[in-house]
């Protein structure tokens, strides 16, 4: 007995005594088949559990209808509603939604970069979102696939080197701006010891974070201390323990480059028994779901990150649906379409860990 998962399109045909043309383009939802054709053909296939083909089909159309989200630390759960944003796109458009995650506990290589992209071009994706902005060797792989890609959370490159664009589009949340939002805040506090606790320049918000807070705390006259971290809880935690036991300086306030560190410094602060915000301020960026459960309730930046996952989804499916239908150049050459840099605004949440009552 035949197995379902085993059923092929020639042995629909045999069963109804069409020709495999007919049933193909039947399934397919070709034209050259009437519509009461195309409806047995369907009920046909639903009763024998015929499950398409998908990479022998896309090995003629030259590529995958699917997307692939390319991480950089799932611990991180700015990405939770990152994935619903763009999800809450997809679904609608019967695209389904794969994930790469290219530096699992906040640990990056560009081996690692280099290897899974590799697989992820393989399988000719419909197209790319990337929360990292790749290594130069990465993106111009992807520029010779032609592959449709947006960058979210991130500008295209590593380094703060705002000239890599590279043509590529991006939707990331305006951190300068945010950083402002935020040093103005603690401007108010009188805080003249400041502490940045943050990840790697890997992820590239890094510098708009922390030169945004170089600024204010030079316009404020703090001064301003910067802790390099993994992007990860643990790592986080015992650098900032290090620092507190090796340094004469006592910051004011600690700020977390993000969640995952936010968690670090807290876990930090409760081994050394610091009172926060009576002994010390905490401050952090990336909102997350359980930020009003926590005593005391946090201050932080908040991006709105689904936002920034809907936005990239549908940038990404105008890409992909306008492949097909690209000018090329007279030597050739494909024109691809012109880039859109989105800078999303922030909000900034006060609550009780900056010293404030909270809202």
């Amino acid at each position: 007995m035949m197995k379902r998962h085993d059923v092929t399109i020639t042995d629909i045909a045999k069963r109804m005594g069409l020709s495999v043309y007919t049933v193909s383009r039947a399934l397919n939802g070709l034209s050259g088949v009437s519509e009461s054709t195309r409806a047995s053909v369907r009920e046909t296939a639903n009763e024998v559990g015929y499950i398409p083909n998908v990479n022998a089909r896309d090995l003629r159309t030259g590529t995958h209808r699917f997307i692939t989200l390319l991480t950089a630390g799932m611990s991180n759960s700015y990405y939770l509603d990152l994935i619903d944003g763009i999800e809450s796109v997809l679904q609608d458009k019967k695209e389904s939604l794969f994930i790469a995650d290219m530096a699992v506990n906040g640990r990056y290589s560009k081996e690692n970069e280099a290897y899974l992209l590799r697989q992820v071009v393989e399988n000719r994706p419909g197209g790319i979102i990337s929360t990292l902005g790749l290594s130069e060797y990465s993106r111009n792989q992807l520029k010779n696939w032609n592959i449709p890609v947006v960058f979210v959370d991130s500008t295209p490159g590593y380094g703060d080197d705002e000239e890599i664009k590279d043509g590529f589009s991006y939707v990331a949340t305006d951190n300068v701006d945010a950083a402002a939002k935020l040093g103005r805040h603690l401007k108010l506090h009188h805080f003249r010891r400041w502490l940045l606790a943050i990840y790697p320049d890997t992820w590239n918000s890094r510098f708009a974070r922390e030169s945004g807070l170089r600024a204010a705390a030079e316009e404020c006259g703090a001064e301003i201390r910067v802790l390099e971290c993994g992007n990860n809880d643990v790592e986080a935690c015992t650098e900032v323990i290090r620092f507190l036991d090796q340094n004469d300086y006592y910051p004011d306030v600690i700020i977390a480059g993000n969640n995952p560190i936010l968690l670090g410094v807290m876990s930090a602060l409760n081994r050394k028994s610091v009172d926060i915000p009576g002994d010390m301020a905490l401050v952090a960026f990336d909102d997350f779901a359980w930020s009003d459960l926590v005593s005391p309730k946090i201050t932080l930046v908040a991006e709105d990150s689904r936002f920034i996952g809907a936005k990239a989804a549908n940038y990404l499916l105008g890409q992909m649906e306008g492949r097909e239908e690209v000018n090329k150049n007279p030597d050739g050459a494909t024109m691809r379409p012109n880039p859109i840099h989105d800078m999303i605004e922030t909000s900034l949440k006060i609550r009780e860990s900056c010293g404030c009552g909270g809202q």
